[in-house]
């Protein structure tokens, strides 16, 4: 009897952290989609991001990144040129100088600016 419980309390004590970690990450994508889908900006903690992945013209920028926390609004600062009617510069990684010129409507990469 003494042997079981010895053994429950350390299956205990060495599953909790996995179990924790799991109801965690959960945690954290579900805060992400919140402010994703607020339009909010979480202050640095990048909860909306995706991995960081390079994109090629003609592909999509995933539509993560369509939300109006990632456009570009003050051009000259990055120095780009204002965006043709219906297109956006987006900056996907604060930590990156990266732009893309997407259409706004379909997330189609026209343009790469900073690689």
């Amino acid at each position: 009897m003494k042997r079981l419980l010895i053994a429950t309390a350390l299956a205990t004590v060495l599953l909790s952290p996995a179990a924790f970690a799991k109801h965690h990450h959960h945690r954290h994508a579900a805060a992400a989609q919140d402010w994703q889908e607020q339009g909010r900006h979480d202050n640095g903690r990048h909860l909306g991001q995706l991995k960081h992945e390079r994109w090629a013209r003609g592909q999509r920028l995933p539509e993560a990144y369509l939300a109006r926390t990632y456009y570009i609004r003050d051009y000259n600062t990055y120095h780009l040129a204002p965006p043709p009617n219906g297109y956006v510069w987006v900056r996907p990684y604060q930590d990156s100088n990266e732009y893309y010129l997407v259409q706004a409507a379909t997330g189609l990469i026209q343009q790469i600016f900073g690689l």
